[in-house]
C-alpha cells in the first residue's frame, strides 16, 4: 500500500514522521513538491518517502491520499486532480465539507475527514474522524488516538476543541509569568510549570475530569478556593465563548 500526501506543511511532515517512526513496517510514502524544503527534508530522513513531480503524481501513486492543502486553494487544486474508484481519500482541510470534499474527488471510493494534531509525530493525540471506516482508524491509530464522530456536526464540534492549542499555551505562559513576577527565576518557573502541565495530562488520563477535580479540591484547601473563585467570575466562560466562535466558522455556509 501506497501512501500520498497532497500538500507538504507542518501537519503532512508530523504524519509523515509519526508513520515512518512507528514500530510497524512503512509503506511507500510520496509527498507533493509545492513546499521543496519540507518534501526534500522528509525525502532525505525516511528511505521509504519519495517527492512526487507534481500534485497529480501524488494521486496515480497512491492507493490512500491525504489532502493536506491550506482552505483557500483546496477547491482549485482538488477540482483539479483525477482520482480512481478504488482509492480512499482523507480530507485535512479545514472548512470544506465532507459533500463538497467528496464531489471533488469523484469516484474515488471512500472520502474521510480527519483533524491529525502536530503531535502526530510523536504518535500522541486525538484524531477527530468522520465517517466511521476500519482501514483509516488503523492507519490513524498508528499516529495518535483515532475518535469517531457520529455525523459532521459532532465532528465539527471535536476539531473546534482543537483550537484551544494556542490559548492553552497562552495560559502556561500566563502562569510562568505570574510565577517570574513574584520573583521565582526563569528557568525555575518554566522547569515547574511545564512538570505541573505534564502531571495533570497524566492524571486526565485515568479520571473523568470532574472526578480530578473533586479529588483535588479538598474542603478548605486551595484548588477549592481557586476552583471557587473561577467559577463566581464565571473564569471558564471566555473559553467556552472561544469554542462557540470557532464551532460558528465551521458550520457558515460557504459563499457561492
Amino acid at each position: 500500500m501506497t501512501l500520498g500526501f497532497v500538500g507538504t506543511g507542518h501537519i503532512t511532515v508530523a504524519m509523515v514522521e509519526g508513520l515512518c517512526s512507528a514500530p510497524l513496517p512503512g509503506e511507500g510514502i510520496v509527498v507533493s513538491p509545492r513546499n521543496a524544503a519540507n518534501a526534500a527534508m522528509l525525502a532525505k530522513r525516511f528511505t521509504n518517502v519519495t517527492v512526487a513531480p507534481d500534485n497529480q503524481g501524488v494521486v496515480d501513486a497512491s492507493d490512500i491520499v491525504f489532502l493536506a492543502v491550506r482552505p483557500p486553494v483546496a477547491s482549485e487544486i482538488v477540482r483539479g486532480l483525477r482520482f480512481r474508484s478504488t482509492q480512499t481519500v482523507i480530507s485535512l482541510v479545514a472548512l470544506h465539507p465532507r459533500e463538497e470534499m467528496r464531489a471533488l474527488t469523484q469516484p474515488a471510493a471512500v472520502l474521510v475527514r480527519a483533524v491529525p494534531l502536530p503531535s502526530a509525530a510523536r504518535r500522541l493525540g486525538p484524531i477527530a474522524y468522520f465517517p466511521h471506516d476500519e482501514t483509516v482508524e488503523a492507519l490513524l491509530a498508528r499516529v495518535g488516538t483515532p475518535v469517531a464522530a457520529p455525523d459532521e456536526a459532532a465532528f465539527h464540534r471535536l476539531w473546534s476543541l482543537t483550537g484551544l492549542i494556542s490559548p492553552f499555551a497562552a495560559l502556561i505562559e500566563e502562569w510562568q509569568g505570574w510565577a517570574e513576577a513574584g520573583g521565582v527565576g526563569r528557568e525555575a518557573a518554566e522547569q515547574y510549570v511545564r512538570a505541573f502541565v505534564h502531571c495533570l495530562a497524566d492524571m486526565a488520563q485515568d479520571l473523568p475530569p470532574v472526578e480530578l477535580a473533586k479529588r483535588a479540591a479538598t474542603p478548605g484547601g486551595i484548588n477549592e478556593q481557586a476552583l471557587r473563585f473561577l467559577r463566581e467570575k464565571d473564569g471558564l466562560a471566555p473559553f467556552r465563548g472561544a469554542l462557540d466562535s470557532v464551532f460558528a466558522r465551521m458550520n457558515a455556509p460557504k459563499p457561492r
